[in-house]
C-alpha cells in the first residue's frame, strides 16, 4: 500500500481510499471540511479480480484517478492489466474501471510479472503512469490534457526494484527516484507536460518498496527510503549544479517498515517536516524536524494506535496536520493537529 491515499478536494474536504478486502475501492469522506465528521465508508467498483494495490493521482483541477491492477483471467497467478477509475468530486459517484493495458500486451508471461504502478499529474494536466515491467525496466504512459491516452514507451534502465515514486513539485514538475540493484536512477522533467530527462544515478542502495518523497524548498525534492543494510530511514536532496554531493542523512526509523508518509506543516510556527511510518510491531509512529535541517535528527513517538499498510498525512483547509491510518479492522482512523498546543500535539483518535 502507498501513502498517498489521503487526498483534499477543492473544497477542503478530506477523501480516504483503500482497497477493498474483496475487491474494489472502499472511500471515507468529510462531509465538512476541517470539522472532523466522516460519511460512513462506502464500497465501490467492486471486482474480485483487483488485486489489493491502489495508488492515486491529483492535479490541478482536483480530479482524482485512482489506479490498480486486475487479474485478466481466472488463474491467481495469469496476466493483469493496470485499470483506473476517477472521481471529478469529492465524496460524488466515480467512474468504471478502465483499463490501460500492461507494457506487454498480449505476451501472457510478461504479463503477469510487472509491479505495481505509480501515477503523478504535472502542471499541464498531463497525467504519468509509471510501473516496472516484466524485463526489469521502467515503462511509462502518459494521458495527455485531452484525455487521449499515448502508446507505451520503455526508459532505459535495467535490474530496477519495487517500489518507485514519483513527486510533482508546486511548479508541476515531476521528478521521478527508481531504486535498483546497484543505485538509484533519477528522473526528472524541465517543464510541466515536457519529457523526463536522466540525471546522474545516485549510487546508494535503497531497501525495494521503502521510497517516497516531497518538496523541501521551491523546485527541490528531498527524497527519502530505507538503506538496504541498516533497515534505517534516511533523506537525499540532489546536489544543486556544481555543488558537491552529499551523504543521505540518517533519520533513525529503523523499528519501521515499508514507504514514509511525508507532508510538511507549521509547528509553533516553524516550517516542519513530518513523517509517519508504520512500525513492525504493527503500530504508527510520527516523527517532525524543521524542513531541510537533517542535522537536527528525528525523535520517533509511536502512537500505539494500531496501522495496516502504510499510513497517510495530508493538511485540512487550516492548514492542520491530519494523520490517517486503516486498522487490522478495515476501519479508518483519524487525528488531526491541536491549534490550542504547542509542538506536535495531535487530538484524540476518531475511528470510522
Amino acid at each position: 500500500m502507498r501513502t498517498d491515499w489521503l487526498i483534499p478536494a477543492p473544497d477542503g474536504r478530506l477523501s480516504a481510499f483503500a482497497p477493498a478486502r474483496t475487491g474494489g475501492i472502499v472511500r471515507w469522506t468529510e462531509r465538512r471540511a476541517g470539522r472532523g465528521g466522516w460519511n460512513a465508508p462506502e464500497l465501490l467498483l467492486p471486482d474480485a479480480r483487483i488485486l489489493p494495490y491502489l495508488c492515486a493521482a491529483h492535479g490541478p483541477a482536483g480530479f482524482v484517478d485512482l489506479f490498480g491492477l486486475r487479474r485478466t483471467g481466472d488463474s491467481p497467478r495469469g496476466p493483469v492489466e493496470i485499470v483506473y477509475a476517477s472521481q471529478y468530486q469529492a465524496g460524488r459517484p466515480m467512474t468504471g474501471w478502465h483499463s490501460i493495458g500492461n507494457p506487454h500486451g498480449k505476451d501472457a508471461a510478461k504479463a503477469s510479472a510487472i509491479g505495481a504502478p505509480v501515477a503523478v499529474v504535472d502542471g499541464a494536466d498531463v497525467l504519468h503512469v509509471f510501473v516496472r515491467n516484466a524485463d526489469g525496466g521502467v515503462s511509462t504512459r502518459r494521458r495527455a490534457a485531452d484525455g487521449v491516452w499515448g502508446k507505451w514507451t520503455a526508459m532505459p534502465c535495467k535490474r530496477v526494484r519495487e517500489g518507485l515514486s514519483a513527486v510533482v513539485t508546486r511548479s508541476g514538475r515531476v521528478e521521478l527516484f527508481m531504486p535498483a540493484d546497484k543505485g538509484v536512477y533519477v528522473w526528472r522533467q524541465e517543464t510541466p507536460g515536457g519529457p523526463l530527462d536522466r540525471a546522474p544515478n545516485l549510487v546508494f542502495i535503497a531497501l525495494p518498496g521503502t521510497a517516497s518523497g516531497t518538496e523541501s524548498y521551491e523546485g527541490r525534492i528531498t527524497h527519502y527510503w530505507r538503506d538496504e543494510t541498516s533497515g534505517e530511514v534516511v533523506g537525499y536532496r540532489l546536489p544543486a549544479a556544481g555543488a558537491p554531493d552529499t551523504a543521505p542523512a540518517p533519520l533513525d526509523g529503523r523499528s519501521g517498515h515499508g514507504p514514509l508518509a511525508l507532508t510538511r506543516c507549521l509547528v509553533d510556527g516553524y516550517d516542519c517536516t513530518v513523517l509517519a511510518q508504520a512500525e513492525q510491531a504493527g503500530t504508527l509512529a510520527l516523527t517532525a524536524y524543521p524542513t531541510e535541517l537533517e542535522s537536527a535528527g528525528a525523535w520517533w513517538a509511536d502512537t500505539r494506535e494500531p496501522c495496516e499498510g502504510a499510513p497517510a498525512l495530508a493538511l485540512d483547509r487550516e492548514g492542520r496536520l491530519v494523520v490517517a491510518a486503516i486498522g487490522p479492522d478495515g476501519r479508518l482512523k483519524v487525528t488531526r493537529q491541536r491549534a490550542d498546543q504547542q509542538g506536535m500535539a495531535l487530538e484524540g483518535w476518531l475511528r470510522l
